[in-house]
């Protein structure tokens, strides 16, 4: 019988593991690299590009490329505080019942995962466009009817809708684990509810803020779909000059901004998550 080097163990996990690695390989890391190994050639198209530093030098010497790169973390950011905010007290709202219908506003909002991000921005034109219910409303108050088409406003407003569910779900989970007995404790010795949530309930939320808040950056970062629709020339966000850049045929200037954004996506990622576990932010 021939007696094999390697155990039977070992065996299989070497090739379970080549096979992993390969599989992440060719459908992550291999796109992944390719986008980087682009931005660094000369002409991609020609098939005998060289080693280059131009893109770049065009991508941070030029307001009108750069410019959205900027755009989408201020917009990112704007989101992510709204979302501390908002998306904790419809969760908190939702588990532990303290609206009527409770059931069907926690259903609800998970729709913007259902419904197709273009549908999003569409219904937001037809909403707040010069048309809508909110034209007409502000008329109706103000005498003067105001649009938010093409504005910075239907925009963020864009990117809350996409990135709603997730602080939602990341908070109500921790929610749904947490014991109230200690809510109840303090509330029988006097304390008032608003004094209870932010003393003892909050601090114990930590986990889903720093979950939810990681998520919706990342969402608000790579949305397009909404933002397609929303958007004017003048108020691109770097996933929309991406698609711009590309569609144009201009690939590797396209890639060198896919390299940056992914880049400064990961470091905001990193960041955000060792100042939120350190306590900055919540206490």
């Amino acid at each position: 019988m021939v007696k094999w080097p390697f155990s039977r163990t070992t065996l299989e996990r070497t090739v379970w593991t080549i096979l992993v690695w390969l599989l992440f390989g060719l459908f992550v890391l291999g796109p992944l690299l390719t986008v980087v190994a682009f931005s660094f050639t000369s002409s991609v198209l020609s098939g005998t590009g060289t080693f280059t530093l131009t893109w770049y030098g065009q991508l941070f010497s030029q307001p009108g490329l750069y410019g959205p790169l900027i755009r989408t973390f201020e917009v990112a950011i704007i989101v992510v505080a709204f979302q501390l905010f908002f998306g904790t007290l419809v969760a908190y709202s939702t588990v532990r019942k303290r609206v009527f219908a409770a059931s069907a506003l926690d259903t609800l909002s998970n729709i913007t995962i259902a419904v197709p991000s273009v549908v999003v921005g569409l219904s937001l034109l037809a909403f707040y466009g010069p048309f809508g219910p909110f034209a007409a409303f502000t008329d109706f108050l103000f005498g003067n009817p105001v649009s938010l088409t093409w504005t910075l406003w239907i925009l963020v407003f864009a990117h809350m809708l996409e990135t709603f569910p997730y602080m939602v779900r990341s908070v109500g989970a921790v929610l749904l684990k947490l014991d109230e007995h200690l809510e109840s404790a303090a509330r029988s010795l006097g304390a008032r509810r608003l004094h209870v949530f932010l003393t003892i309930t909050l601090p114990q939320l930590k986990p889903g803020l720093v979950a939810g808040s990681v998520l919706v950056l990342s969402r608000s970062i790579a949305e397009f779909g909404a933002t397609i629709i929303v958007v004017s020339a003048v108020l691109k966000t770097a996933p929309i000059a991406i698609f711009t850049q590309a569609e144009a045929g201009s690939l590797e200037l396209a890639s060198a901004y896919s390299v940056v954004l992914m880049v400064v996506s990961f470091v905001a990622y990193v960041l955000m998550s060792r100042w939120l576990l350190r306590g900055e932010l919540v206490t």
